[in-house]
């Protein structure tokens, strides 16, 4: 009986603490979201779609968001720039042109996409992006969104959210 009435007390003391445990034990990109200031998981604007449209890796929020914008191949896309495994910043190397996990040795592209080690291991996210306006206009400004991620390994990255596709004026 003391027993049942000891483990009645453990219970009540850690129940308002389960909540926590996802953070513990969740995507730890998910936990290095959590853990960023509220002014960077914001969504923030990044200007009309055409100052993009230039095929390049731009870091223009890098520092500022945690997010890089990547062009190619007709379309931007927005990476987080958390590891997907150990959560920490994710830096770009110019010498290799890769993303480098700065607790790891990870690296991914410049897409996002793992690259090398473990065919296992997950590639960097993507963030939403939103049109504020027109999807056809080629200076609709759009919105990056953090808290909505896409991930390459939930087959997310072809959803229409997960990127902006450049119109193309010759059609």
């Amino acid at each position: 009986m003391r027993c049942c009435w000891l483990l009645s007390i453990v219970y009540l003391l850690l129940l308002p603490g389960c909540g926590e445990l996802s953070d513990v034990w969740g995507n730890p990109q998910d936990r290095a979201k959590k853990g960023l200031a509220d002014a960077q998981i914001d969504s923030f604007e990044i200007g009309p779609a055409s100052n993009w449209a230039e095929p390049k890796l731009y870091l223009d929020y890098a520092k500022s968001h945690g997010v890089a914008l990547k062009s190619d191949h007709g379309m931007l896309v927005a990476i987080l720039l958390v590891g997907p495994e150990t959560g920490a910043e994710v830096r770009y190397d110019r010498l290799a042109n890769l993303f480098r996990d700065s607790q790891s040795s990870e690296t991914f592209t410049t897409d996002g996409v793992r690259w090398g080690g473990d065919e296992d291991r997950p590639s960097l996210a993507r963030c939403r992006i939103r049109h504020l306006g027109p999807i056809d206009d080629p200076d609709v400004k759009l919105l990056v969104d953090p808290g909505k991620l896409f991930r390459q390994e939930d087959q997310q990255w072809s959803k229409a959210a997960s990127n902006h596709l450049f119109v193309d004026e010759q059609e």
